[in-house]
């Protein structure tokens, strides 16, 4: 199959030319097999290629699934003007004609062009534009004298547009047929809605080659402050757009996002499509394969970011990211409050000894206090270590809690309930500390007014393999750690953009999450039903009731033994077979609306596993 596959790219003559040089050259093997993978669009953590596949043959709007949607629009009471906004600059004629032909095979009609030339040197543009222009008289052109840029561009089409909506599409770009009917289907069901975008595919030359899909939450302001992750398909209300001011020269290569910053400060009203609508050509000068190809684009985004945060009143720093092309905020710390590490334990004497060692070895912050919360030990070595301990760290308390059978929640609920301190986190005994500005970091979250639970990025024992990177509800049938068993080395698109962005999820592991302890006790903390599983997922989503969101944040990290230690945690409760299926039942219960829709997980990801694979069809 992969045989026959590299073949067709590059024929019997290429496959003879890399065989021989592989051969030969031995050490250059791999570099060589991941260029092909990489054309391909396979690599090392599965087939994305084939799964998008499966995900297109099923989803692209075919004749049949057009005429579906014919008849649907008929239903349509409200049908507004969009005014797609199109700046052109020395456009391929090319990829100039497809991505304006894609407007034209739009199956909503009330659509308007603007195309705007901002002085191209290639006359053969303009020629290309007048020329289409004369075909359809809803596509409406003008040509700059002088090079103005893209801002300056945009706001001259955003000046033409006679719409009530505006929708941004790039000069090489291409709309899917179903595009505008989508956002209409969506503005029908919700008149009130200001911002609209889509899910995305990347192209190269060829249209006709899609890959790197990018499946979105729903609207999630902390993604947006680290990463443009709305990008395209994206259409606003007009008087939204003109009123925070339109495009803005200075912020040109990140022009979209400033603006999509300064229009949510503006509205709340932001509805997310959850299909791809767009595909996104890369080239050798857009965006879309990297800002490498406009460095200018980096101090554009960072002023962007750094006038967000003023104009939502919070105090930080905005920062590169430890991955490229993304940001993060250091947000200032209002104190230094004391905060109490819960840690419940039992026995397993050099399990939590490395991880109370790690606390002490390297934890930066100095007001916090660990209570170990003893379930029963009886280990020689735990109860001896025990004495030695209040009299070499002063912050450390030692409260018996004995319990047959043992309770996580029980036991973390009584640790709470015995803490000083002003938040709290909650950590199992198996963990490892690895950053030494950890509670710092989460305490800059959880200090947040609508914050709730703060988790971070954990890893089995080696530190590429990845244990945790916040909580998918309705995976496996109930919830599963995101990215779970996924090597942070080579790891696909949407996995690495998920995996090392701050971001809202529905819910952290209590592993390792903070928690202002106000917040904790206002929803009653763990509840006890669920006595092992499902307690941390639970008091997640009881907060977010509450109003409060749960933050994932990558640059905390630690190490979970779990597997060596005490296995998987669904295994605890496996062990009594009644239980566990109770606390499932108890979990669909209370929450069957998240399992069906958790707002963080689009729909078109995989409910099988954690990888953020691709279902062949929304909600598998």
């Amino acid at each position: 199959m992969l045989r026959n596959k590299v073949t067709r790219k590059l024929g019997r003559a290429g496959v003879k030319a890399a065989r021989a040089i592989i051969v030969k050259n031995p050490r250059i093997k791999n570099k060589i097999r991941d260029v092909v993978f990489a054309q391909l669009g396979v690599d090392k953590v599965g087939n994305l290629r084939g799964s998008y596949t499966r995900w297109l043959a099923n989803n692209y709007p075919d004749a049949v699934k057009l005429y579906d949607l014919k008849q649907e629009a008929q239903k349509f009471t409200y049908k507004p003007l969009i005014s797609i906004l199109t700046p052109t600059y020395n456009t391929e004629i090319e990829h100039l004609v497809e991505c304006i032909r894609s407007v034209q095979a739009q199956l909503y009609e009330n659509w308007e062009l603007c195309i705007v030339d901002d002085a191209s040197p290639n006359a053969e543009v303009r020629a290309k534009i007048k020329e289409l222009a004369a075909e359809d008289e809803r596509i409406r052109y003008t040509f700059s004298k002088k090079n103005g840029h893209i801002s300056a561009a945009t706001n001259i089409a955003l000046g033409m547009a006679k719409g009530e909506f505006i929708g941004l599409l790039d000069h090489d770009d291409v709309l899917w047929p179903n595009a505008l009917h989508e956002v209409v289907k969506a503005l029908n069901a919700d008149k009130k809605l200001d911002f609209l975008y889509s899910d995305e595919e990347k192209i190269h030359h060829a249209r006709q080659d899609h890959q790197n899909p990018f499946f979105k939450p729903d609207w999630n302001p902390e993604f947006l402050q680290c990463v443009n992750y709305i990008t395209h398909f994206s259409v606003l209300r007009k008087a939204v757009v003109e009123k925070v001011g339109g495009f803005r020269g200075a912020y040109d290569g990140a022009q979209d996002w400033d603006l999509f910053l300064r229009v949510t400060h503006a509205t709340k009203r932001i509805h997310h499509i959850p299909t791809v609508l767009y595909s996104w050509r890369m080239s050798a000068t857009s965006t879309a394969a990297s800002t490498d190809a406009k460095p200018y684009v980096v101090e554009a985004q960072k002023t962007a970011l750094e006038e967000s945060l003023a104009a939502a009143g919070q105090k930080g720093i905005v920062v590169r990211g430890e991955a490229k092309d993304y940001w993060t905020v250091e947000y200032a710390l209002e104190s230094d409050p004391l905060i109490s590490i819960v840690i419940p334990t039992k026995n397993l004497y050099s399990v939590v000894k490395r991880c109370v060692d790690s606390i002490y070895k390297k934890t930066t912050y100095k007001n916090f206090e660990i209570i170990l919360v003893d379930t029963g030990s009886t280990d020689g070595n735990v109860l001896r270590w025990y004495k030695t301990l209040p009299g070499n760290h002063e912050n450390l308390r030692i409260v018996a809690w004995p319990e047959q059978p043992f309770s996580y929640a029980r036991s973390c609920n009584y640790g709470a309930k015995q803490a000083k301190g002003e938040y709290l986190v909650m950590l199992n005994n198996d963990t490892e500390v690895i950053t030494p500005n950890w509670l710092q970091l989460m305490l800059a979250d959880a200090q947040r007014a609508d914050v709730g639970p703060v988790g971070c990025l954990l890893f089995y024992p080696g530190g590429e393999l990845i244990q945790h990177a916040g909580i998918g509800v309705g995976l496996g049938g109930i919830a599963a750690n995101l990215l779970s068993q996924v090597n942070m080395v080579g790891m696909q698109p949407m996995q690495h953009i998920y995996g090392r962005t701050r971001h809202e999820v529905s819910a952290v592991t209590a592993a390792c999450l903070m928690i202002k302890k106000d917040r904790y006790d206002q929803v009653g903390g763990f509840d006890e039903e669920f006595r092992v599983t499902y307690n941390d997922v639970d008091l997640c989503l009881r907060l977010g009731k509450a109003g409060y969101r749960s933050i994932y944040n990558p640059a905390v990290k630690l190490y979970h033994h779990e597997s060596i230690s005490v296995g998987l945690p669904t295994e605890k409760a496996k062990r009594d077979t009644t239980e566990f299926d109770a606390a499932k039942e108890l979990f669909k219960q209370r929450w069957g609306a998240v399992i069906k829709h958790d707002p963080h997980l689009n729909i078109n990801i995989s409910r099988d596993n954690a990888r953020f694979e691709i279902a062949d069809r929304p909600g598998e």
